[in-house]
């Protein structure tokens, strides 16, 4: 989909820097989803940093993910290719 995950990286403050298929870039910021079931341990930066990118969703080693249809819906747009 035009929206799946491409790249990501961690920033500080709990924000990611991700790439989208359909070639935008921009910022997720993570923070108002910490408290969510499942997303708790998210909360420690070392695992935080651990993200990665599987079948266009962003995930974690203990299998948190971020649906990509959410992270498009909260992306704030930085670039534009």
């Amino acid at each position: 989909m035009d929206w799946d995950v491409t790249t990501v990286r961690a920033l500080p403050d709990f924000t990611l820097e991700v790439d989208l298929a359909d070639g935008r870039r921009g910022v997720f910021d993570l923070r108002p989803f910490l408290d969510r079931p499942g997303l708790q341990r998210l909360k420690d930066p070392a695992y935080f940093s651990q993200v990665g990118v599987r079948l266009g969703a962003l995930t974690w080693p203990h299998d948190e993910d971020v649906s990509p249809d959410t992270l498009a819906a909260n992306l704030k747009v930085t670039a534009v290719a």
